[in-house]
């Protein structure tokens, strides 16, 4: 399968609905969700007419990963915490190529997973990324349609790992097999790549061409290697090839889901995204907003939800890194008018 570099790429809303089911049961705000990844109102009529940029996508599933505490987004009853790609993204600063490159990201996953289910396999014209899911331990009562959708946009996620490494991946690969048995219904997200596709395959096998993988590559700067700035590829690649793709709030939404993994340093954010701090100012304000306004919008946002979670407010001003009891209580009185205390009685009122 080709595509036209112009080709939009989008997907059906119900592609997302399970996942604003399961941000649902969890107590998680969409309307809130949406409204802080600058998504228009349209989305909140879950129409099944409306579609969605893949790009705006994998924003939702990046901030849903972080909020759901699970970067498989519940796809697998073996949770993976938030900082496992940044864990398998750590491992990768001593490969000389792709190719090893490759090797790391499928060994590290596989630890993760506790199983055999990554593979790199060097043939004679290529060097091969190959899944094989058959024994994967999802999680119970999923669709195989569901399945199929996650893994494509696994394939896809996994690319983007390799072109935050080095630009040579872009145009590197020569062919895919996925087992989904044919390309009908809602596969728009399949124009991302730009090699043939064969479907029915028994594994998910990802072709690169051998040349291109065996290559010397330069490794970028440690803060450069992170699932912020994989997730931060994937909009930019996906966006690029969606002609009405708009996001006036791109760089706050970066510097949100960066906030929620942790990275609390104005200074850090700003080298993750390969910016000046400066720069970094300036865009925030060009969007009406300041890196401080953020930091306690995010740490406001994880302290509702760790105390609707049941945790005390003892334990959610420890996670959330306050010096003292005391301080997190001013902080969260300034932010809703009420103490953690209050807020969680009147949460509790029917």
């Amino acid at each position: 399968m080709n595509n036209n570099s112009k080709q939009p790429i989008s997907v059906s809303f119900e592609r997302v609905t399970p996942l604003l089911e399961q941000a649902a049961a969890a107590g998680i705000d969409i309307d809130e969700l949406f409204n802080s990844l600058g998504l228009p109102d349209a989305l909140n009529s879950h129409s099944t007419a409306v579609t969605i940029s893949l790009a705006d996508y994998y924003r939702i599933q990046n901030r849903l990963s972080i909020l759901f505490g699970d970067e498989t987004l519940h796809l697998s009853s073996r949770q993976l915490l938030p900082g496992s790609t940044d864990f398998v993204l750590q491992h990768v600063s001593e490969c000389k190529n792709l190719f090893e490159v490759m090797q790391i990201v499928a060994k590290s996953y596989n630890l993760l997973h506790g199983g055999q289910f990554n593979a790199i396999i060097k043939r004679r014209s290529s060097i091969d990324y190959n899944i094989d899911d058959r024994q994967f331990p999802y999680a119970d009562n999923l669709s195989m349609e569901y399945i199929f959708f996650s893994i494509e946009c696994i394939l896809i996620f996994l690319h983007c790992i390799l072109m935050i490494i080095s630009p040579t991946a872009k145009d590197a690969i020569t062919s895919l097999h996925l087992r989904r048995l044919s390309p009908g219904g809602d596969c728009d997200h399949l124009g991302y790549w730009d090699a043939p596709i064969k479907f029915s395959a028994e594994t998910y096998n990802v072709s690169f061409n051998r040349d291109i993988a065996l290559t010397p590559i330069t490794m970028p700067p440690a803060e450069a290697l992170t699932s912020n700035a994989v997730y931060q590829k994937i909009v930019e690649v996906v966006a690029g090839r969606h002609a009405k793709y708009k996001n006036m709030q791109f760089i706050s939404v970066l510097v949100r889901d960066a906030l929620a993994r942790g990275v609390v340093e104005q200074s850090d954010v700003a080298a993750q995204m390969g910016i000046s701090v400066a720069t970094l100012r300036r865009r925030l304000s060009d969007e009406g907003t300041g890196f401080r306004e953020l930091r306690q919008a995010v740490l406001n946002e994880s302290a509702r939800r760790l105390l609707l979670c049941e945790k005390s407010v003892a334990e959610v001003s420890e996670l959330l890194g306050f010096s003292e009891f005391r301080a997190f209580n001013r902080a969260f009185k300034g932010w809703n008018g009420v103490t953690p205390k209050a807020f969680i009685r009147n949460a509790k009122k029917p």
